[in-house]
């Protein structure tokens, strides 16, 4: 019966249109100053995510920013994601990437390795003050894409299972499933273990490609599951997060870098604009978008998303 949750998913795409709410914001309008001088068009890179989770959040995400850099009036291109520079921080530095909607934690690390920050705002300032000369961080999103482990209701159920703490007791029995690079991350698997005093009897390596992962969980394959919790994979099976309460997971927040000489003070008020409408749910609302059938590439899953906000006027 779960598996049908999915093909229910698709029923919610077209919920997700019927109009704005009371905290729509204005639609994006051109910038004079944009349409008087058009310059090189600005790239806008994606960033590669974390553990791959949900793979094409990256590519959605630079494409929304692209798009609302067009409305501006703009021209704006989107660089697909580099496994060699996986923040581009390297490339906004050296300035062939003018702007990308990166990921908090994980260009802290690459800039600083050895960082204490590990909760929201300190790796935000952390991150602020670690930039390379030349970029700058600007309104950080509400969105993040963290790591959380996941049960069905059924295995919730069956062993009254709340937080992670409350997995320590029957941890032994059961099967994990997640990324490769959940395995071996110092605030991943091995975390679970010595923060929780939980060492799972196997942990399987499943990518979220084609719900491989999602999959092996609801056939009871695999009974815990690290899935972020930016995919719609959650809310859409009602999967149960289990609490980290010992803080354990980085947070990834969604926050826009930029090349500073590249990129103005009009230019970063329409980025940021774009950043505030951005919550956890509409990340999920964003992917859930992408993960369907009713749009054929990421550049118009991200005029559907901005036109949903309100950001951009629907085209008759």
């Amino acid at each position: 019966m779960r598996l049908k949750r999915l093909a229910a998913a698709a029923a919610v795409v077209s919920l997700l249109f019927t109009g704005a709410t009371a905290c729509t914001p204005s639609p994006i309008v051109v910038i004079p100053s944009a349409t008087q001088s058009r310059g090189p068009a600005l790239v806008v890179g994606t960033p590669s995510v974390p553990d791959g989770a949900n793979p094409k959040e990256g590519e959605l995400l630079a494409n929304v920013y692209a798009a609302a850099l067009n409305a501006a009036g703009l021209a704006a291109t989107v660089k697909a994601e580099d496994p060699k520079d996986p923040t581009l921080l390297d490339q906004l530095a050296a300035g062939t990437v003018d702007v990308t909607p990166g990921y908090s934690s994980a260009m802290l690390l690459q800039l600083d390795p050895a960082t204490g920050a590990s909760a929201t705002a300190p790796v935000l300032d952390a991150l602020k003050t670690a930039l390379p000369a030349g970029t700058a961080m600007l309104d950080p999103a509400k969105a993040e894409d963290d790591d959380s482990l996941v049960v069905t209701t059924v295995t919730a159920q069956k062993y009254n299972l709340k937080t992670i703490g409350d997995l320590a007791k029957v941890c032994g029995k059961l099967t994990f499933g997640g990324s490769a690079s959940f395995r071996t991350k110092d605030r991943g698997l091995s975390a679970v273990g010595s923060d929780y005093n939980c060492v799972p009897k196997a942990y399987r390596e499943l990518p979220s490609t084609k719900n491989e992962l999602l999959l092996a969980l609801l056939r009871d394959d695999i009974q815990v599951a690290d899935i972020h919790s930016s995919s719609p994979a959650i809310g859409d099976n009602a999967l149960v997060v289990l609490t980290d309460t010992k803080g354990i997971f980085r947070p990834e927040t969604v926050v826009p870098v930029i090349n500073e000489k590249k990129v103005s003070t009009d230019v970063q008020a329409v980025l940021n604009k774009v950043t505030a409408a951005l919550s956890n749910d509409e990340l999920v609302n964003l992917n859930r978008i992408g993960s369907g059938s009713h749009f054929g590439s990421p550049a118009q899953v991200a005029h559907a998303w901005l036109v949903q906000k309100g950001l951009l006027k629907a085209t008759s």
